[in-house]
């Protein structure tokens, strides 16, 4: 309806300008719109052309325009001086006139006429009548005011939304895109309605792409004003986007093996203020796999509360403390939330040992001594550090300084060998027995390991010493028996 009414009066403007002589050439208006009690300022160009080309009959102006004035007849709720003078005007000169105007406190929006007479004397004398629209109207004034300033994920906060201007319908607001990082969620626009005074609505923002820190977030907004004008404004909003970091403490209840199938068992205290319901867990490092399922479901955790749940597990990770990136995601006050973190696990190693003993002279007999080699091969995934063997047995008796030797570093596949000096005891009666061999050794995790290997072994009895003399001693007589029958009774 406004655009029609414009182009009455730009008709109305148009045909006071196809005569020849006066002619008013344009206008303008200070601005789209007035509220009550602003002001205002009107321009007026007029010029006494030599011809008018531009419009439909011309204009030819022949001489002088004298006396040039201006008369109006604003509405009661416009005050402005009703008549000016412009004076004289030469063939083919222009001027202009700016007439300022003020509209009343108590005015009623709506579109309102101006009615100028434009005149002249002389010979030449004319009148010309131009109709010029001025907008009033009480524009919405909006005010928002979030009831937390502070953004960490996804957020739902109550937007008090106050008008202190006329009413405004159909209202809209949306984010627009350059936010830093801040969007609507759930939904690219809230609808309003008509506003007047003040209202609060229930918004959803996620900063999870933003950065911290502060950040000023453009709310659009689109409406109608009391007349039927729409319009388009952005008001912003300051906000601090701060991450929301859980409070969280994570417990590993069991061992994991490295490259063995192994069971998790981990507990996560809730140190918040806040309950967290439908926690869940997902292992992000592809070095640390579950078994038949892909996240941990704690279920809800009370503020100060714990949970342990526990899975089967294969971990592929370095022996030691590793931390393992993860997801968890958790509802909060109705709203879900996700949050990367790191889990710290410790891995343990596969480490193992083998051992293998020789002995020289074999076999172990009473009474004799003997030295023991004992072979230490690396088993595992990993080298080994620190490595010492150390033997213990009820019948064996230590020749060495000391029961232990050690070896030090053992790689992947490695082995290495040391011998110990030993006599079976005297007193020890044959038959079967133990040795304990004891390999302790440092893991890739820095854990100490012991291993303890019991070794069967048999002892025997020592051959008789004057049972081994007698034959010695018959043997060598029959040998001088035979020599002296050769010699001496042969013939």
């Amino acid at each position: 309806m406004k655009n029609f009414a414009f182009g009455i009066l730009g008709l109305l403007l148009l045909s006071s300008m196809v005569h020849a002589g006066l002619a008013v050439t344009d206008y303008s208006v200070s601005q789209d719109s007035f509220r009550p009690g602003s002001r205002g300022l009107i321009t007026l160009y007029i010029s006494n052309p030599s011809s008018c080309p531009t419009l439909p009959t011309g204009c030819e102006g022949n001489s002088r325009l004298t006396g040039v004035s201006i008369s109006v007849s604003p509405p009661a709720i416009i005050s402005m001086d009703k008549d000016a003078n412009i004076g004289d005007l030469e063939l083919g000169s222009s001027t202009f006139l700016s007439l300022p105007f003020s509209v009343a406190d108590d005015a009623q929006s709506g579109i309102y006429r101006l009615d100028f007479r434009i005149y002249s004397f002389g010979e030449t004398g004319n009148i010309r009548y131009v109709t010029i629209p001025v907008t009033i109207a009480n524009t919405p004034e909006f005010v928002f005011t979030p009831d937390s300033n502070v953004l960490t994920s996804v957020d739902s906060i109550s937007l008090r939304i106050e008008n202190n201007g006329g009413l405004a319908k159909n209202v809209k607001i949306k984010i627009s895109e350059d936010t830093a990082g801040v969007a609507l969620y759930g939904t690219n626009q809230i609808y309003i309605g008509d506003l007047s005074g003040e209202k609060t609505v229930a918004v959803m923002l996620d900063s999870r792409s933003a950065q911290d820190g502060p950040v000023n977030i453009p709310f659009l907004v689109t409406y109608e004003d009391e007349i039927g004008v729409s319009h388009e404004e952005t008001d912003y909003v300051r906000m601090t986007v701060k991450k929301e970091m859980l409070d969280l403490t994570f417990t590993q209840d069991s061992d994991i093996i490295t490259r063995k199938d192994s069971t998790l068992v981990l507990s996560i205290r809730n140190n918040g203020n806040e309950p967290l319901n439908d926690v869940k867990i997902t292992l992000t490092d592809p070095n640390v796999r579950l078994r038949d399922k892909n996240e941990l479901n704690f279920g809800s955790i009370a503020a100060g509360g714990q949970a342990t749940v526990s899975g089967g597990v294969f971990a592929s990770l370095s022996p030691g403390l590793n931390l393992v990136p993860a997801k968890v995601t958790w509802t909060e006050r109705d709203v879900n939330k996700e949050q990367d973190m790191t889990i710290p696990l410790t891995i343990s190693s596969d480490a193992d040992v083998g051992v293998y003993i020789e002995t020289k002279p074999a076999p172990l007999t009473v009474g004799t001594e003997h030295t023991l080699s004992i072979l230490v091969s690396n088993l595992g995934s990993y080298a080994i550090d620190n490595v010492d063997v150390e033997i213990d047995s009820d019948i064996l008796e230590s020749l060495d300084i000391s029961n232990k030797q050690y070896i030090g570093s053992l790689a992947k596949d490695d082995f290495s060998t040391v011998q110990f000096k030993t006599k079976v005891i005297s007193t020890a009666a044959p038959g079967d027995y133990t040795i304990n061999v004891k390999v302790r050794y440092r893991d890739q995790s820095g854990e100490w390991e012991t291993k303890t290997i019991y070794q069967p072994i048999t002892v025997y009895s020592a051959p008789s010493g004057n049972g081994g003399n007698t034959i010695l001693l018959i043997v060598v007589l029959a040998v001088i028996a035979l020599v002296a029958w050769y010699f001496f009774f042969r013939k």
